[in-house]
């Protein structure tokens, strides 16, 4: 019994302690829930490129963003949306019984810098894995995100993404 009582102690002192260490060093919520926002506006993006959906494509971004990659540089939302429709176009274009490759986006090495309330800095290495719904699959490109974001009532967004590859 005493036994019990020492461990019983013994992890009361090392909540207390845990919990004023943490107390010390704690990350105020709204810092919290800007970056989990972050990631999710990173986590749509990729979500709405491999599934063609154009709408949610447009919507991750600013109205007057800029996106370059690949040498070529968009202007504002409406030409970003024309990425993702220009992607439905060739899918749709392919013969008959030969469906377009499967692509998926891969997000790792995250790094987001939160400037102030309203602007941010991420930066992710990403990569694509192509292939036929039943394999194999390969890896189609790779590189990194560079993007500046910005908070516009209430949302995060995409103001500025640049594609290094």
């Amino acid at each position: 019994m005493l036994r019990l009582f020492k461990l019983a102690f013994a992890g009361v002192l090392t909540v207390t302690f845990v919990s004023a260490a943490l107390a010390e060093d704690s990350i105020p919520v709204p810092e919290l829930q800007d970056r989990a926002a972050i990631q999710n506006l990173i986590v749509r993006y990729t979500i709405a490129l491999d599934t063609l959906d154009a709408d949610a494509y447009e919507g991750v971004f600013a109205q007057d963003a800029q996106f370059t990659f690949g040498g070529n540089t968009y202007n504002g939302r409406a030409e970003i949306r024309k990425i993702v429709t220009g992607l439905q176009e060739r899918a749709a274009a392919r013969p008959a019984g030969d469906p377009a490759p499967k692509m998926y986006h891969a997000i790792t090495n995250t790094f987001i810098e939160l400037i102030n309330d309203h602007e941010a800095q991420h930066r992710s290495y990403w990569q694509t894995i192509t292939g036929p719904s039943s394999g194999p699959f390969s890896v189609g490109a790779m590189g990194i995100y560079e993007d500046l974001l910005v908070k516009r009532n209430g949302e995060w967004l995409i103001q500025n993404r640049t594609i290094v590859q």
